[in-house]
C-alpha cells in the first residue's frame, strides 16, 4: 500500500484545467442518515482539536462524459466533505448507505479470497458527526484543502474515519469516488454505477481522468452556486483555492505527484525512484511496519470499534494496532501539509529525528529538506 501527498498549487500547469461553466450540483444526502445511539458501534472520534462536520453530495461534470456508459453521460462524482468545526455534541450517522454496505461483504470475499463476510461491519458502523444544524456548531471554510484519491475498486467511504482524523487536525479533506473504478457508487437519486474492470486495459488506467476529476473539483471550489447546493448549511460561499493538496491510497495515491510516500514494503518500485529523481522539492518516503497494502483503510479500525479481533485477518490487514495507525497516518500527513502551506517542510518527525515516537515507522529515502 501506499499513501502519497502532493502540493496542488501548480495542479492546472501539470495536467490542464476543466471548465466550470457547465457544471450542475446534485441535492446532497444531508448527512448520510441519522440514526438511533443504541443501533451499531461507533467508530473511534477523531483526536484533533476540532469535531467534524460531515455532507455528502454529487458534482456533475457536463464537460465530459463516462467512458463506458451506453449512451453519453456526464460524469458525476460523488464526494464527502469533512470539515473542521466547533460543536457542543456529536451525533451518530451511517457510515456507508446500506446498499454500499450490503455489496462490500461478497466483493471483499471474491476479491481477497476470504469467508468472512464484511457486510454486517459496514451496516452497523457509526461515524461521530457535528449535527448538521447551523445554530448546533460553526463550520469554516478557511481551512486548507485536501482531496482524497481511493485505491482501485474501494469506494471512498473505505476512508471515512481516516478522513474525520484528518480533518479534525485542521483541514476541510474532500474524498472523491470515482465512475467505473470503485466498486459500487450510490447517488442522492438512489441509482448505482458499479466497477468496469476494462479500465485496467488502458495503458494509462485510471490516473488520467482521477487528475481530471480533481482538476474539476478544484474548480467547483470556487463556484459559489456549486458550493451553495453541495453544502446548503453554508450557503453560496467558495472555498479559497489556493492552499490545496492530494492525497492517496494506492491508485489514488499514485494520481498525485508523490513528494510523501508511506508504504508496507521494505522496498520501493523502479517507477518510483524514477519520479523520486525528478523530484526537486523536500520529499520522504518511510516504512510503516507490520502492515499490509489493505491496512490503509477504516476497515482495521472498524473491527476493533465493533469488538472483534483482527489477528484473525493478521495476512490481510497486518498486525499493527488500528488505532496507532490512524495515528501514525493523521500525524504524518498533517505534519506535511501544515509545513507544506506555511513554506516550511521538514521538522524533527518528518526527517527522521523522532525514532520513538513511532516505533513501527523507518524513513527509507529522504531529500533536500
Amino acid at each position: 500500500m501506499l499513501l502519497l501527498l502532493s502540493n496542488c498549487d501548480n495542479w492546472t500547469t501539470l495536467y490542464g484545467t476543466t471548465t466550470s461553466t457547465n457544471m450542475q450540483s446534485v441535492p446532497p444526502l444531508l448527512l448520510l442518515l441519522l440514526v438511533n445511539t443504541t443501533a451499531g458501534f461507533l467508530a473511534p472520534r477523531p483526536l484533533g482539536k476540532y469535531n467534524v462536520t460531515l455532507t455528502t453530495g454529487s458534482l456533475i461534470d457536463y464537460t465530459r462524459n463516462d467512458r463506458y456508459a451506453a449512451s453519453p453521460t456526464p460524469r458525476a462524482l460523488m464526494l464527502s466533505v469533512f470539515q473542521p468545526a466547533n460543536c457542543e455534541s456529536t451525533v451518530p450517522v451511517l457510515d456507508m448507505p446500506d446498499k454500499v454496505a450490503e455489496y462490500q461483504g461478497p466483493s471483499l470475499q471474491e476479491t481477497f479470497n476470504i469467508s468472512a463476510n464484511f457486510t454486517t461491519l459496514f451496516l452497523e458502523a457509526r461515524l461521530s458527526v457535528c449535527p448538521d444544524h447551523p445554530h448546533s456548531c460553526s463550520s469554516r471554510h478557511d481551512f486548507p484543502i485536501l482531496l482524497f484519491s481511493p485505491g482501485y475498486s474501494i469506494p471512498r467511504l473505505y476512508y471515512n474515519v481516516l478522513a474525520s482524523a484528518i480533518a479534525s487536525e485542521g483541514f476541510t479533506v474532500i474524498t472523491v469516488d470515482h465512475p467505473e473504478d470503485a466498486n459500487i457508487i450510490v447517488y442522492p437519486d438512489g441509482h448505482a454505477v458499479y466497477n468496469n474492470a476494462s479500465i485496467l486495459d488502458s495503458s494509462t488506467w485510471d490516473y488520467y481522468p482521477r487528475a481530471g476529476e480533481a482538476s474539476f473539483v478544484i474548480d467547483q471550489l470556487n463556484n459559489a452556486t456549486a458550493m451553495a447546493s453541495l453544502l446548503p448549511h453554508s450557503g453560496p460561499r467558495p472555498f479559497p483555492t489556493d492552499r490545496i493538496a492530494m492525497l492517496g491510497h494506492s491508485a489514488g495515491g499514485a494520481s498525485a505527484i508523490p513528494v510523501l510516500f508511506l508504504t508496507h514494503d521494505n522496498t520501493t518500485a523502479p517507477d518510483w525512484l524514477e519520479a523520486w529523481s525528478q523530484l526537486e522539492g523536500p520529499k520522504l518516503i518511510v516504512r510503516i511496519a507490520n502492515t499490509t497494502h489493505e491496512t490503509f483503510s477504516d476497515v482495521p479500525t472498524l473491527l476493533e470499534a465493533a469488538g472483534q479481533s483482527t489477528a484473525d485477518f493478521a495476512d490481510l490487514l497486518g498486525t499493527i494496532a488500528p488505532a496507532e495507525m490512524v495515528r501514525i497516518l493523521t500525524t504524518y500527513t498533517a505534519a506535511w501539509m501544515h509545513g507544506a502551506f506555511a513554506g516550511k517542510e521538514g521538522g524533527p518527525l518528518l526527517e527522521g529525528h523522532e525514532p520513538g515516537r513511532f516505533p513501527e515507522v523507518s524513513v527509507l529515502m529522504k531529500g533536500n529538506f
